[in-house]
């Protein structure tokens, strides 16, 4: 509660930047900033967020919260980091961006020194693993290992929202389990420290690496507190931890709380831990159900949350998202480790070949799955957006709940009845 009680006072300084930046819609203004995150280049535009926003030129230099989306003419040479100074009209913002500029005049450009060594650090492997193989497997390999999804190209990343995949190339929890597992592995025979000191260390530099987006964040957290927890042997309880990442995340960025990427990680995660072991012992009791029944239960479970919210923002939904995710997911950490392991052994060609013809052919596999379910049109799910009526859907989700478990303590009073007479 006083994390939730902090963010809201946040929040307050992070809509007076919005609210700041309002004065400046319809106008020419002059604007410097940093550029956060990865930017995304297609034919003609190079988009990116700005922050950390100061107005005005270099006598009068009125620093504000807030940020803002830019769509710059196309300058591949602009990357996280870079402070940028743009000269255009102001338009109004969407979603979390208070403002907006289209084709804005870049008039000034500085790359500071060193910079993030860790996006260097990144890029540099990138492109090693860019040198063995084509698009678009080699980016959709990179969103896969180190979420840079950014050069994904607009058709395929269409076909994944579409079949309900798009998480798989949004680095979070998925991506996070297996360089947990890993790492456990490998420095978890030498002690129970070790092996939660080198997973938090890999979990880190993941999250540098990526970038604090709301996904990554969410998962980062959650990950490192269960950590700690499985190290001191103590269990959280999946709605206490969902409430604990939910202030913490508020606490750092106020302005989540209306983000489609963190709503759309909660919901995903708090299905997976809410109702995925409601549904495992309703029909596996005591029993662990195996990879193909786990993948199954998970998947419905987090379709479950996100229903609504899928269905209000973007109008769509497929009813084979399931079978979808059952055919990709198992494979995705081998997808993960042979690119990882091309850019590791990229100078010895024999070695690098082969490591690229095995990723290659499987992540051709991922494609040619998500670009055959993308066209069965029938299993799609359309609506109007912006549909109020589609949050009794969380209703209907309660209700369904309460009855699996009522069913559930029935079958089992009745059953310790017979056994006793």
């Amino acid at each position: 509660m006083a994390g939730m009680v902090l963010a809201f006072f946040r929040c307050a300084k992070e809509l007076e930047g919005g609210k700041y930046l309002q004065q400046f819609v319809g106008i020419n203004v002059v604007v410097s900033g940093v550029i956060a995150g990865d930017t995304e280049t297609d034919d003609d535009t190079t988009k990116f967020k700005l922050v950390n926003l100061a107005f005005g030129g270099e006598d009068e230099n009125v620093k504000t919260a807030g940020n803002m989306f830019v769509s710059i003419s196309k300058n591949e040479d602009l990357k996280w980091g870079d402070e940028v100074a743009l000269e255009g009209k102001m338009l109004d913002g969407f979603g979390t961006y208070g403002g907006y500029m289209y084709k804005p005049k870049l008039t000034k450009w500085k790359r500071p020194e060193p910079g993030l060594i860790i996006i260097k650090i990144r890029d540099w492997f990138a492109e090693r693993i860019k040198g063995i193989m084509p698009e678009p497997e080699v980016s959709l390999g990179l969103s896969y290992l180190v979420g840079m999804k950014s050069r994904l190209d607009d058709d395929l990343n269409n076909n994944l929202r579409t079949v309900g995949l798009v998480h798989i190339v949004v680095a979070s929890g998925a991506h996070l389990a297996i360089l947990v597992d890993v790492a456990r592995k490998l420095f978890g025979r030498l002690s129970r420290f070790m092996g939660m000191l080198f997973s938090v260390l890999f979990v880190l530099f993941f999250m540098c690496m990526v970038g604090w987006t709301p996904s990554i964040m969410r998962a980062g957290i959650m990950t490192i507190l269960n950590l700690v927890a499985w190290y001191y042997g103590r269990k959280i309880t999946a709605w206490r931890l969902i409430l604990m990442v939910a202030a913490i995340t508020l606490v750092i960025e106020p302005m989540f709380i209306i983000n489609l990427g963190w709503l759309l990680s909660f919901a995903s995660y708090s299905g997976i831990m809410i109702i995925g072991p409601i549904l495992s012992r309703f029909f596996y009791g005591n029993r662990r159900p195996g990879l193909i029944a786990s993948t199954i239960v998970t998947t419905i479970s987090a379709t479950m949350m996100t229903l609504p919210i899928t269905l209000y923002y973007y109008g769509t939904f497929s009813l084979i998202s399931v079978v979808a995710n059952l055919l990709i997911l198992p494979t995705l950490p081998l997808a993960m480790g042979l690119v990882f392991l091309m850019g590791v052994f990229a100078e010895i060609p024999f070695i690098s070949l082969m490591m690229a013809w095995s990723a290659k052919t499987l992540l051709d596999f991922h494609i040619t799955v998500v670009e055959w379910f993308a066209k069965m049109h029938e299993f799609l799910i359309e609506i109007p957006k912006y549909q109020n009526a589609v949050w009794l859907i969380y209703v209907l989700i309660v209700l369904a709940i309460i009855g699996l478990i009522v069913f559930k303590r029935r079958r089992h009073e009745k059953g310790v009845f017979r056994c006793n007479v």
